[in-house]
C-alpha cells in the first residue's frame, strides 16, 4: 500500500476521508517502519507548530492554501527570469538556512535509538530514561527513545493500554502520540487505553491535556476523556469505578457496579466472551472485591449473588 506525504498530512490535519483514514490505520499497523514514519511526521508537525509565528494565523488554513496553490501551479509553464548576483546570493542563503534547520530538526529529534516495548500475555513495567515508569498491559506496544533529548519527551502508544507515572519536568513536557490524538503532561499519573478505535484517558493525579484535531481539553483527578474513531469531539466524564486498574493491582473492586460493567472488564481481562442473556440483568448492582481469582470462580460468585445461571456455548459464556 503506497501512502504519500500529502495523504499523511491530510490525516494529521483531520482532512482525510473515512476510507483514507482506514487505509492509513491499516498501513501503520502492517509494519513498524510505517508507524515510525507516521510518528516522525507527527513530531515534525507538532514541532513546526511550536516554532510557528504566534500571531493570529490559522496554520491548518495556511497549509491548505499552500497545497491548493501548489496543485494549481504544478502544470503551469516555468518562467525563466534573469536575476542579479545579489538576488542569487539571497536565494542561496535562504536554501542553506532551510537545510540547516531541517538538519538540526533531524539530528535533535529523529536520530535516536528507538525502543519497541511490547507485551503479549504478561503485564510488564519499565522505567524510561527520565525516571518515568510505564506499566504496559498485555497485548500492548509502546515506542520510545532510549534517551529523551532536550525540548520534550515523546512516546507512542501504538496499541493496547498503559499506566504512566511521569516524572515532573516543567522544562520538558511529556507527550504521548496516539496517531491523531496527543496527550501532554508535565508530571502526573494516568491510564491510557488505545483499543478498537477507542481512546480512553483516566487521570489519577495532576492535570492531563488531551488534544485531537485542534480541540483540547484538560482533565484532572477522577475524570476521564473518551475519543472515538473518526469523531473529533472529546467527551469528558467522571470515572465511575476503579476497575480500569485491574491489571496493575490484580483486583476487581465492585462498589454498586452494574453487572454489564463487570462483564465488560472481565472480557477484557480474561480475553473471554461473556454475554448477558436477559436485559433485566444488565444493571444489577455488584458489591464485592475479587483478588487473584480465576474467571470460573468469579462467575460462580456472580451467579450465586444474583441467583442466575451460566451456560457455555461455543466460545461464549451466557449469563441468564
Amino acid at each position: 500500500m503506497e501512502i504519500n506525504d500529502d495523504l499523511l498530512i491530510s490525516y494529521l490535519l483531520g482532512e482525510a476521508t473515512i476510507e483514507q483514514t482506514d487505509q492509513i490505520d491499516e498501513w501503520r499497523r502492517a509494519n513498524l517502519k510505517n508507524q515510525q514514519r507516521l510518528d516522525q511526521f507527527s513530531v515534525i508537525w507538532e514541532k513546526s507548530r511550536t516554532l510557528a509565528f504566534k500571531g493570529n494565523i490559522d496554520v491548518a488554513a495556511s497549509l491548505r492554501r499552500f497545497k491548493e496553490k501548489a496543485r494549481a501551479q504544478r502544470d503551469m509553464p516555468i518562467k525563466v527570469l534573469a536575476i542579479n548576483n545579489a538576488y542569487l546570493w539571497i536565494k542561496i542563503a535562504a536554501v542553506l538556512f532551510l537545510v540547516a534547520g531541517f538538519a538540526w530538526l533531524y539530528s535533535s529529534i529523529l536520530v535516536t535509538k528507538e525502543i519497541r516495548f511490547a507485551t503479549q500475555k504478561d503485564v510488564v513495567a519499565d522505567t524510561l530514561s527520565d525516571g518515568s515508569v510505564v506499566t504496559l498491559n498485555k497485548n500492548s506496544m509502546l515506542l520510545y527513545p532510549a534517551r529523551f533529548k532536550s525540548g520534550q519527551r515523546q512516546v507512542s502508544l501504538t496499541k493496547g493500554e498503559a499506566f504512566f507515572n511521569v516524572t515532573a519536568d516543567k522544562t520538558r513536557p511529556f507527550i504521548i502520540n496516539l496517531g491523531t490524538t496527543f496527550i501532554r503532561v508535565v508530571g502526573t499519573s494516568f491510564n491510557v487505553k488505545n483499543k478498537n478505535g477507542l481512546i480512553e484517558v483516566i487521570v489519577e493525579s495532576g492535570i492531563v491535556q488531551v488534544t485531537r484535531k485542534g480541540t483540547m481539553v484538560a482533565i484532572k483527578k477522577g475524570e476521564k476523556v473518551e475519543v472515538k474513531q473518526n469523531t473529533p469531539a472529546l467527551v469528558v466524564k467522571k470515572v465511575p469505578d476503579h476497575l480500569y486498574a485491574y491489571y496493575r493491582d490484580k483486583k476487581f473492586v465492585a462498589d454498586e457496579t452494574p453487572l454489564w460493567r463487570m462483564v465488560e472488564v472481565l472480557n477484557d481481562a480474561y480475553d473471554s466472551h461473556i454475554v448477558i442473556g436477559r436485559k433485566e440483568l444488565y444493571n444489577l448492582p455488584l458489591n464485592t472485591t475479587f483478588e487473584n481469582e480465576s474467571l470460573d470462580d468469579i462467575l460462580k460468585v456472580i451467579c450465586s449473588t444474583f441467583h442466575i445461571e451460566m451456560e457455555r456455548k461455543d466460545n461464549r459464556i451466557i449469563l441468564y
